[in-house]
């Protein structure tokens, strides 16, 4: 991997244009090249990086570089950080250095990785799970300067074997001197246990609070007004907005992996900057304000407003489960839409955007003030560009392959 990136940096690099302009008229024009994780047409991970994603087609066709196996990309502060999805425990960084994009190193770890968190510019926590079983959470604190673990933490977060349940994490967010880590109960997949990923125990929202950086398990906050938080492959159902407040989300949805379907409403809770428990004056009840839709993935974009993808399901219907993980379904068979809200005045306003595939988690990049998400079937790809204050959304440049999985700005 790090020879094949070296080896075409130069090559990359032809095309980068990250330039400004310092003239009288305009002292802030700037131009970046972007980074795109691609799943090209024949299931192959390719990172490609280009110029716009605004305009034309975007094809990893004899481009960019073959990934080692199915992949997950995060943007943390000027690094790329690639993981493998399941059956792969490496974590590798990427960055320009001196105009050239460099591969910073990569480290291994004992368990996959589902879900990279940012501390800093410099420090990500990545969050290693394993998919059935009761081995404990490993949260481990990486080093971006040189790619290395600088430690490691191991917790249970909430076990109840009693049950035949586990705690998977969902969204990480670092407050002062707490860690709130979001979770969903899950079946543990032992034998005469609850089946892996069933999920009957969650009609209540958890959060485990830790201290931060000594780690220390403080509590654990509850709340009936909404279900578990999240979902799997989420990833960052903890939002943080401008002023330190943290929103959560729960989908409530057989779509999006939960069954039995818990009976509270999907929605939105606040837990104030400083604060150590859900806001009882708070809950945006989103299936309500919709109109029947329920929360699939939320994108913070700035001003208390954030970016939603959304479905309305038959929930009893088995064959809506995990319906909005399909990137490449059936164009007769999507379901999910997207709207943009106001956390704050609890509006929901939806966007002119097809039906289309979910996937794992909700590729984004927030830049510019414009959101950037991938809106795919078994047709098309495109990227869409998404204007949160006017709350428009622009067919961007097309996808020559099945969808795009990550977005950078480095």
């Amino acid at each position: 991997m790090k020879k094949q990136f070296l080896n075409i940096a130069v090559v990359l690099f032809l095309s980068i244009a990250v330039l400004a302009s310092c003239s009288d008229d305009n002292d802030s024009a700037v131009s970046a090249q972007f980074v795109l994780g691609i799943e090209a047409a024949t299931g192959t991970d390719i990172v490609v990086a280009v110029d716009t994603i605004t305009s034309g087609t975007i094809s990893p066709v004899g481009e960019g570089i073959e990934q080692p196996v199915w992949m997950s990309y995060y943007q943390i502060g000027k690094t790329l950080v690639t993981t493998g999805y399941s059956s792969d425990n490496t974590l590798t960084g990427y960055r320009i250095v001196g105009e050239e994009l460099t591969n910073l190193g990569s480290l291994v770890t004992e368990l996959g990785i589902y879900g990279v968190v940012e501390v800093d510019e410099t420090t990500a926590i990545a969050i290693g799970v394993t998919r059935a079983g009761y081995e404990e959470r490993v949260f481990y604190t990486i080093d971006l300067e040189d790619i290395s673990i600088k430690s490691r933490f191991s917790t249970k977060i909430d076990e109840r074997q009693e049950e035949g349940l586990v705690a998977w994490p969902t969204g990480v967010a670092i407050e002062n001197d707490k860690m709130y880590v979001a979770y969903y109960l899950m079946g543990a997949g032992e034998e005469e246990d609850a089946p892996a990923f069933s999920t009957p125990n969650s009609n209540q929202a958890r959060v485990a609070i830790y201290s931060y950086p000594e780690m220390e398990f403080e509590k654990i906050i509850t709340d009936d007004r909404t279900t578990d938080i999240g979902l799997y492959s989420g990833e960052n159902s903890l939002i943080k907005t401008d002023r330190g407040d943290l929103y959560t989300y729960s989908t409530s949805a057989l779509a999006s992996g939960f069954a039995p379907t818990p009976d509270n409403p999907s929605g939105f809770l606040r837990i104030n900057s400083g604060t150590t428990t859900f806001d009882e004056d708070y809950f945006f009840n989103f299936e309500e304000k919709s109109g029947g839709y329920k929360l699939n993935n939320v994108v913070y974009a700035g001003g208390n407003k954030a970016v939603v993808r959304m479905a309305k399901e038959d929930d009893t219907n088995a064959d809506y489960l995990w319906a909005t993980y399909g990137p490449n379904i059936d164009s007769k068979l999507a379901i999910c839409e997207m709207a943009i809200v106001d956390l704050e005045a609890q509006t929901v306003t939806k966007l002119d955007i097809p039906t289309h595939g979910g996937e794992w988690g909700m590729a984004n990049l927030y830049y510019d003030g414009k959101v950037y998400v991938n809106v795919s079937n078994a047709d098309e790809a495109y990227i869409y560009e998404i204007d949160p204050a006017t709350a428009t959304a622009t067919k961007g440049a097309k996808v020559d392959g099945n969808w795009t999985k990550g977005f950078a700005a480095l």
